[in-house]
């Protein structure tokens, strides 16, 4: 404040309508900038919509259930008011394909839990004592029962987010032969994740091919990686060079919050409990609502309590 209060004493006032001018100037200058962004996005699309898209990506970030929500929610006003906008289209395809991994991964972690239920089932059935027995079985019975009907309520949410993520790629899949750089990218971010939430067979080359045009640290190049890695049953090696970019993403952006539990869920398949623990501690330590983090952690807790 002093230095602008010096400025305008003197000799400055001879300059200050310069100064107004090359201020107008420079505005002027920005706003065309912006202008012209925003039209090589796909279409030309108000400043305020491409914030609120911005603002949507952001809680994308937090990677827990409720932001995730309130994200789709967003996005799918968004797109309806503006179809033609590639990027909210893609971004809505990007949330919805998120949240059909963690329902895959409830579901597989309902099923290995339901193994661990079997097993208990089988030592409770070689207890000496009859009392101690029927206990352990009546308590393991009602677990299995109560994993049954989680199991057939994923199954249902599964089919659901499937349908819905079917029109949305399909929309994205109509390509026109030329558009934006931004908007191809939005599009081949959308189609990679989507590809390796399924294993489709082109997954790993939609991902190479949205590394290409990604900048580092590769985000979602990396993340669509880990996720096709853990769908597909990938060898050990293979799980180890996963793990190593998941760090490597985490130590460039901390706040990517998708690049903890994956890399969680990716030490878990390679026995690394504890490692698994400590990523999925950081995960709720920086967002205390992260529930797919918070099962992982309930599932460790309940397997080391196993006999």
């Amino acid at each position: 404040m002093d230095g602008a209060r010096t400025f305008e004493n003197g000799s400055s006032q001879r300059i200050r309508p310069r100064v107004v001018l090359a201020i107008l100037v420079g505005l002027i200058v920005v706003a065309s900038l912006g202008y012209v962004a925003l039209k090589n996005r796909g279409v030309e699309i108000p400043a305020n919509v491409v914030d609120s898209t911005d603002r949507a990506s952001v809680l994308l970030r937090r990677d827990d259930a409720t932001s995730r929500k309130q994200a789709i929610e967003r996005l799918r006003s968004i797109a309806i008011e503006n179809p033609g906008y590639v990027d909210v289209q893609s971004e809505l395809a990007v949330a919805l394909t998120l949240n059909l991994s963690d329902v895959q991964a409830d579901a597989e972690r309902l099923r290995l839990r339901g193994d661990a239920i079997a097993r208990g089932l089988e030592a409770a059935a070689k207890m000496r004592v009859l009392a101690d027995q029927v206990a352990r079985r009546t308590s393991l019975q009602q677990e299995q029962e109560a994993t049954a009907r989680d199991m057939a309520s994923l199954r249902v949410t599964t089919a659901t987010l499937r349908k819905e993520l079917d029109v949305q790629l399909a929309q994205l899949n109509k390509a026109p032969e030329s558009e934006p750089p931004s908007a191809a990218a939005a599009r081949l971010k959308a189609r990679a994740l989507h590809a390796s939430v399924l294993a489709a067979p082109d997954s790993l080359a939609l991902a190479e091919r949205l590394r290409n045009v990604e900048s580092a640290p590769y985000p979602w190049s990396t993340l669509a990686r880990a996720e096709y890695a853990l769908v597909a049953g990938s060898p050990p090696e293979s799980l180890q060079a996963v793990a190593k970019d998941l760090e490597a993403l985490r130590q460039a952006d901390s706040t990517l919050l998708r690049a903890y539990l994956l890399g969680a869920r990716v030490a878990l398949k390679l026995k690394d409990t504890a490692a698994a623990r400590s990523l999925l501690d950081d995960a709720v330590a920086l967002n205390p609502n992260h529930q797919a983090a918070a099962r992982l952690i309930a599932q460790i807790d309940a397997d080391a309590a196993s006999p």
